[in-house]
């Protein structure tokens, strides 16, 4: 995933009372994020983010993005348009510091583990990038768009079992 978004921060240019930045994605970035995430297209998409240090070496980093997407609705094959609108955190730690994993399982009720601060540098796209990717519906789908192909039921019927629709087609032949 590294590359689609190089958007890092050195540490010694972020001040004491932190550092506040709006970005938008140039259309290279947007293209290489739209065939990572298999999108027809990423229209637009904006991020502002609040970097904040903390003692020890470590820092926050609070935000929001707002993206345009274009995809391709799982029923009609047409396009579906999108806004994406979401939040994110994450708190950045000194590599040297970083915590040992205690087990090989995430605990989805606890907080997110620290991120590393690599080469001196925060980064932040990684996260934009991410959170962008968690928060696109795998299965998008037209207002209204219904398959009614022949997995389907029949009104007031059961469903074929897919070996019987395969079967009849052989028997077409």
């Amino acid at each position: 995933m590294a590359g689609e978004l190089n958007w890092e921060h050195v540490l010694e240019d972020i001040p004491a009372t932190g550092l506040t930045v709006e970005r938008t994605a140039e259309p290279d970035e947007r293209q290489r994020i739209a065939a990572a995430l298999d999108l027809v297209a990423l229209r637009d998409l904006r991020a502002r983010y609040h970097l904040s240090p903390l003692s020890l070496g470590r820092y926050t980093f609070q935000g929001e993005l707002v993206a345009e997407i274009e995809q391709t609705c799982v029923v009609t094959l047409e396009p579906v348009t999108s806004r994406i609108q979401e939040s994110y955190a994450a708190t950045y730690w000194p590599q040297e510091a970083m915590p040992a994993p205690q087990t090989g399982q995430v605990a989805l009720d606890d907080e997110p583990e620290p991120e590393a601060i690599v080469a001196g540098k925060i980064d932040a796209g990684r996260i934009v990038f991410e959170s962008l990717a968690a928060a696109i519906d795998p299965y998008p789908r037209l207002p209204g768009a219904k398959y009614d192909g022949p997995l389907s039921a029949p009104e007031g019927g059961t469903a074929e079992s897919p070996f019987a629709v395969l079967a009849s087609l052989r028997h077409k032949r």
